[in-house]
């Protein structure tokens, strides 16, 4: 029965010493991650699974995990495409390492997550814009995608506060624009930034 009872209390001393290194060395080695380092590991690690991807980090503040980051990452994979996908991404590290959190997911798929026809929805990022367009199946749009075929078709968007087109003055909306390779002229749409309404679609020389 000694031996028994010296055995038990000689494994529990053990995981207790074990947890203590564990946790000493947890902290010896987090507290050795600064801020910057932090957030430029966490990019390199998502441009590693993402190449090509617009990664940015759009926040980053002490976590509630000892000597780690709270780190928000915004990725945006194809972004010249017709149809973007943006998420956003949170990290607690090193706590936690490269794993994330997906916190938000604007599109993806040509879905616009969020939008709903019946409730005012603002429109503030550039490939929900180009999301948007695609969704409404304008014509112009519709045609250049078609005869360009989708994977050579570059799209941009860009948030005017005040604008003139066609010779008709707008305030805050987005102008995204279709461009191609095999193309001497580009096609637009005109959006609202609230409910992405289209106020006009029109073409234009490329050169």
């Amino acid at each position: 029965m000694d031996l028994l009872v010296r055995a038990i209390v000689g494994a529990v001393v053990v995981i207790v010493i074990l947890f203590g290194v564990y946790y000493a060395l947890q902290n010896s080695v987090f507290q050795h991650v600064t801020q910057q380092q932090a957030a430029a590991l966490v990019t390199s690690d998502l441009q590693r699974l993402y190449p090509g991807a617009l990664i940015n980090v759009t926040n980053n503040t002490p976590s509630n995990y000892s000597g780690s980051w709270h780190i928000v990452t915004s990725v945006i994979l194809n972004s010249t495409s017709a149809c973007p996908s943006y998420f956003v991404y949170t990290f607690d590290y090193p706590q936690f390492g490269f794993v994330y959190r997906v916190d938000n997911t604007y599109t993806n798929n040509c879905v616009i997550y969020g939008f709903n026809k019946n409730a005012p929805f603002i429109i503030s990022s550039f490939p929900v814009a180009i999301t948007r367009v695609y969704t409404l199946g304008i014509p112009n749009m519709v045609g250049f995608i078609d005869s360009s075929g989708f994977s050579n078709v570059n799209a941009a968007a860009h948030f005017f506060g005040s604008t003139n087109v066609l010779g008709k003055n707008y305030t805050n909306v987005w102008l995204v624009s279709y461009t191609s390779p095999s193309k001497n002229y580009s096609v637009y749409a005109l959006l609202s930034q609230l409910n992405g309404t289209l106020l006009a679609s029109y073409n234009a020389s490329s050169s």
